[in-house]
């Protein structure tokens, strides 16, 4: 047992951790979906929440009209451009050449309009899009606090995401018994929720570093860990 004991280190300080997803949306409003439930399991792509979408379709149908003018404006100053254009080729002295290149400036100035129109429409139905929030991995609902007629707000975490497919196992043990483990060991783990069902794992990384607590003013990024007899 003693051979075994020093051959196949053990702790019983270990933490079980994940990433946690902060879900963001992309524009403020108010909630009016809220189809998930607090600590539920959700797939990628699920409908989490969605933002009333009433503001924003107003928004894509302004920009379709502005869009629409300004083609209108293109195609016209195309049409004086041409026939400028034309009237130069039958006479030279027909018209100033300066008053030629104001009308090419004018077409060109009504095509970048275009352009910037086009831009402005593609906003708006992307903002559109945004007011449904959709989880992005596979994941646990935690710690739900959102409710129908809550204001989210832009570029503000509303809920956190726990990614199904991110776990894994953080071991803090004695100094004297690091030397013998390396990446690629095998590990058993066993959770305290279910002492029957050891879980079988590999070595992943050893740290190089903690934060020791002796008074230090900064833990330069370190890990934090509380300190115990083992250590």
């Amino acid at each position: 047992k003693y051979w075994d004991y020093v051959t196949n280190p053990w702790t019983r300080d270990g933490q079980v951790q994940a990433q946690v997803i902060q879900v963001t949306p992309r524009v403020s409003g108010p909630i009016v979906d809220l189809p998930i439930e607090d600590n539920r399991f959700v797939r990628a792509g699920d409908l989490l929440f969605q933002i009333d979408p009433r503001t924003f379709a107003a928004a894509v149908k302004s920009a379709e009209a502005d869009l629409e003018q300004a083609r209108v404006r293109a195609k016209d100053a195309k049409e004086e451009a041409d026939r400028a254009r034309r009237i130069m080729e039958r006479d030279r002295g027909a018209m100033p050449q300066q008053q030629l290149e104001q009308k090419e400036n004018e077409q060109s100035a009504a095509d970048a309009a275009v352009l910037g129109a086009e831009a402005q429409l593609e906003q708006a139905r992307l903002d559109q899009e945004f007011t449904r929030v959709r989880a992005p991995v596979d994941g646990y609902v935690t710690n739900l606090n959102l409710r129908i007629g809550s204001q989210a707000v832009a570029n503000q975490p509303a809920l956190a995401l726990v990614d199904a497919n991110s776990f894994w196992v953080h071991g803090f043990f004695r100094e004297n018994h690091i030397q013998g483990i390396g990446r690629g060991d095998r590990a058993v783990v066993t959770l305290m929720s279910y002492p029957d069902r050891p879980l079988e794992g590999r070595v992943d990384s050893l740290g190089w570093g903690i934060f020791q607590k002796d008074g230090s003013s900064c833990a330069n990024l370190l890990p934090d860990i509380s300190p115990t007899f083992q250590w």
